[in-house]
């Protein structure tokens, strides 16, 4: 239940996903069949292009590719088939994590959290839906499951712990856990995946790379994109609706305002923060008491920019906010008293504060997907 955007750490990254404008028209909706076919054209495009990318290579170091080539194995640049595409003017494409804990986040148990599993395992059975096998702490004010293996995840951005209150915490688990149970983390998975990391290599190579297989790989990126887009979206629609009907139409809402309107501000904060400083405490404690500062006139202007005129990036894998808000407000609301944040019930989260303060910056290389570029 993404809004908007963040960076994977300071000075590295791009921004994440985001919502379109108010008025921005929608696509026809998408019958079964043609999602089932647009999933096989995903698969059948990742195919043709790694076909495209070993044909094409192999007829660039016939003409001549073989020099620089030569030139980086020298300089200890090549090491692999990847490099060996880069210095033809390609891109490598990454699409599996190597490193979960780094990507991801670290997985907590259930007694650094036993309120939040409490929530997990309510919300799962009112979705029909095993919990995941993982709950992981993400780096970033976002949220999603992945699957990968035998092993499903559900992470949960430790910033928004800090300003969403239980019944808006548990819209957010229903909207995830509902991919879960239609099956969303697994179908069409890869595709996805495989479209999100050729995004972020022609990102990384943007002004550097050029020639036919950089061509190449623009195409099948656009191509797979306007296939994904409408498969997304569907899946999203689904989840908000789901959602609304298991946390109330007004916590589900207020949920997509929080995380549209955090997201923007932890990216401030990322840009400010210095963590050489010794009088600073670590980044989280530090974005915690800058939202607890923040006046409640304030935080109600804010939010009221946020309804009256989001202006974010147009983001081909989620419907625009004003869409979303209205289709979940149309769901009848739920009483509830659990509006305290979700700090309280949840114990002590400065260890797990610091433990990701540390992780994020002590040196610990963090691979572009811990913000997916389309969110989840």
């Amino acid at each position: 239940m993404d809004g908007g955007g963040a960076r994977s750490r300071p000075g590295r990254g791009r921004p994440g996903d985001g919502v379109g404008a108010p008025g921005e028209a929608e696509a026809r909706p998408v019958g079964p069949l043609n999602l089932a076919l647009r999933r096989l054209g995903l698969r059948g495009l990742e195919l043709a292009y790694r076909a495209g990318v070993a044909t094409g290579s192999a007829a660039l170091l016939v003409v001549g590719g073989l020099a620089p080539v030569l030139r980086g194995w020298l300089r200890d640049e090549i090491d692999d088939w990847g490099d060996v595409v880069e210095a033809l003017g390609g891109v490598r494409v990454v699409a599996e994590t190597t490193d979960p804990d780094a990507d991801y986040g670290p997985v907590i148990a259930y007694a650094d959290a036993p309120v939040l599993f409490a929530a997990i395992g309510e919300v799962a059975r009112r979705l029909g839906v095993r919990p995941p096998e993982q709950v992981r702490l993400a780096y970033l004010p976002c949220c999603g499951v992945v699957a990968w293996r035998r092993t499903r995840a559900l992470m949960l951005g430790l910033p928004l712990l800090h300003v969403l209150n239980l019944a808006e915490l548990r819209a957010v688990l229903a909207h995830e856990l509902a991919h879960l149970a239609r099956g969303d983390a697994t179908r069409a998975v890869r595709s996805a995946r495989f479209v999100a990391a050729l995004g972020r290599a022609l990102d990384r190579r943007e002004g550097r790379a050029r020639g036919p297989l950089h061509a190449w790989a623009r195409f099948c990126h656009r191509r797979a994109a306007v296939l994904l887009e409408p498969i997304s979206r569907g899946q999203e629609a689904r989840a908000d609706r789901l959602a609304a009907a298991i946390a109330g139409g007004d916590a589900a809402a207020a949920a997509l305002v929080k995380v549209a309107l955090v997201q923007p501000l932890f990216r401030e904060v990322l840009d400010h923060y210095d963590p050489t400083d010794p009088d600073l405490p670590n980044l989280y404690a530090f974005f915690r008491s800058f939202w607890n500062r923040l006046p409640e006139p304030l935080q109600t202007s804010m939010r009221l920019r946020v309804l009256a005129g989001y202006q974010a990036p147009r983001d081909p894998a989620h419907p625009p906010l004003p869409d979303r808000l209205a289709i979940v407000q149309s769901y009848p609301r739920r009483n509830s008293h659990e509006s305290s944040p979700v700090k309280h019930p949840l114990g002590d989260l400065e260890p797990l504060e610091q433990m990701l303060h540390n992780r994020l910056f002590g040196g610990l290389p963090l691979e572009p997907t811990v913000f997916h570029r389309a969110g989840t």
